[in-house]
């Protein structure tokens, strides 16, 4: 992919640690940790798509040198050096939103020279990170990846004429401002529009009725029940398997539905376990019939109807089954099961912190309004109607944020270096061409390489002999300092521990890659952003 980069004809090309500068942050060491005079810096957690997060900041210490090296100045980028394969190069650009602000070893800052826009940059980068060329780029293990510095430093970058590359810049921060509104709007409704259910169902079954179940208020053409009272007199409301066992696969099985596969009001049958006959057996009295409504009981109370195909199917210990009286629709059931009213009532009942749950006591308690068989199927036309509507209106708000992503990310790489760049390329010639630009560029870099090398030999000459000797990193050195930890560890606290230098990070994640594949060490991600690392027990 890398190999097969295609920029617009007339366009010369650098490489992009000749486009700018380009170096990783400072580690945070102990020493740095808890050194004196701290200041804020930029992690992988701050740096987002086109956005940097400056509510959250950690600090650590700088020495004055360190400042003058670290400190961020408005035009840079910062990508985030070490993330997850689709996340790594992730980028947004620094305007100078905070006066005084540094970064750590996990991101890489681009300083961009005169010949290059800051914000044309950014497009590019991003266009990079979509395309999956970073991804390509990267290594490391399934979990973590780094872009690799030097790597990163010998990526293509084109170069267009300034004057086409601010042209580039200004076109693209129009299109990605009302992308971002659409965005936005789309984001908020979908929240609004998720509630809606619970709302719809509480005003059709209730109408203008007091929500508040404690009181049982005074129904139109109904009265309240009790949810025991409401189920047959030989079928009362239980929960199902203890220990269904290993799962049995094929047809010998007895399917059982945990409350995990209830979503949406629906039962997600394709990932049923099976359980044996002989424990099924054991359960006879939670067997499912359809028709039968369940409710979960253990985190989540989801609601829904079994249907024929489960006919002898079995549920587990989180989920609890109501099966209707003759004088109660079950479609009805599950509606009230589902308003924003009753799911209140029953949250309000659950017990627990890490695993909240309801008592089978409390559900039988739970008041449901009955009215005549005619009017319950008359309030069902109503109900399914309206949220068969609302089911359309919240798969179409997907559709439009797929859309939206998707469009975002072609016109990003369009505007880069693709079909719109080649475009706008030929609406604006420009007064200097793309070849001085980089002839410029070059030299730069050279001059830049040459007093690079006169301070390393200075360094040396000024470094004690002792000084010279180079910790490198280690299978058990790693895995010594992840015990020392004694808990979960992020990549960056684990490299900050071991003291390396940025000339490591290859090996150290390389090392990582081994000890996951050898099962030494568990990689653990819980969200996006966020990766642990353990030693396996």
């Amino acid at each position: 992919m890398i190999d097969h980069l295609n920029f617009p004809q007339g366009w010369s090309t650098c490489l992009v640690g000749e486009a700018g500068e380009a170096i990783v942050g400072q580690q945070r060491t102990p020493a740095a940790a808890n050194g004196p005079d701290n200041r804020p810096y930029l992690r992988v957690a701050n740096v987002f798509d086109d956005c940097l997060d400056l509510e959250e900041l950690a600090t650590m210490s700088f020495s004055p040198e360190a400042r003058l090296r670290y400190r961020l100045q408005a035009g840079d980028v910062l990508l985030c050096e070490g993330q997850s394969r689709e996340l790594v190069g992730r980028c947004a650009l620094f305007n100078g939103e905070v006066e005084e602000l540094y970064f750590q070893n996990h991101v890489i800052r681009f300083r961009p020279h005169e010949e290059i826009h800051p914000d044309f940059a950014l497009l590019v980068f991003r266009a990079y990170q979509y395309s999956g060329i970073f991804s390509a780029l990267a290594r490391g293990t399934t979990n973590i990846v780094n872009l690799g510095l030097k790597r990163f430093r010998g990526l293509p970058f084109p170069v267009p004429p300034l004057e086409v590359q601010r042209e580039i810049s200004e076109r693209s921060r129009q299109v990605q401002d009302l992308l971002d509104l659409t965005t936005d709007a789309l984001q908020k409704t979908s929240p609004m529009v998720s509630d809606l259910p619970q709302k719809v169902r509480d005003r059709i079954i209730l109408g203008d009725t007091c929500l508040d179940l404690d009181t049982t208020p005074e129904l139109i053409e109904g009265e309240w029940r009790k949810a025991s009272e409401v189920v047959g007199e030989s079928s009362p409301i239980v929960y199902g398997i203890l220990q269904p066992g290993p799962d049995i696969s094929g047809e010998d099985g007895v399917p059982y539905i945990r409350g995990q596969d209830l979503r949406e009001g629906e039962i997600l049958e394709q990932q049923l376990r099976r359980t044996s006959p002989e424990i099924a057996q054991k359960y006879e009295r939670s067997a499912l019939r359809p028709g039968d409504v369940l409710l979960g009981i253990i985190r989540h109370t989801r609601v829904a109807i079994v249907p024929q195909e489960l006919d002898g199917a079995q549920i587990t210990q989180g989920t609890a089954r109501l099966r209707p009286a003759a004088e109660i629709d079950s479609s009805f059931l599950a509606h009230w099961l589902a308003s924003g009213a009753a799911q209140a009532w029953l949250r309000g009942r659950m017990r627990g912190i890490n695993m909240p749950g309801l008592n089978l006591a409390d559900v039988r308690q739970l008041p449901v309004p009955l009215f005549s068989i005619e009017k319950q199927r008359e309030l069902v036309t109503l109900l399914d109607d309206a949220i068969a509507e609302l089911d359309l209106l919240r798969e179409k708000i997907e559709t439009g944020l797929n859309r939206s992503n998707m469009i975002e990310r072609a016109l990003i790489v369009s505007l880069a270096y693709g079909e719109l760049a080649e475009e706008i390329s030929r609406e604006q010639p420009g007064r200097g061409t793309s070849a001085n630009l980089v002839s410029s560029l070059r030299a730069k870099a050279g001059n830049e390489s040459r007093e690079s090398r006169k301070k390393e030999v200075a360094a040396k000459k000024r470094t004690p002999a002792k000084a010279n000797i180079k910790v490198t990193p280690s299978r058990d050195r790693l895995i010594e300092a992840l015990r020392a930890a004694g808990t979960r560890a992020t990549p960056e606290e684990l490299y900050a521990s071991l003291a390396l230098t940025e000339q490591d990070i290859d090996e150290f994640y390389s090392l990582l890659r081994e000890l996951e594949t050898n099962g030494l060490v568990q990689v653990h991600r819980p969200d996006d952003t966020s990766v642990f690392l353990e030693v396996s027990s």
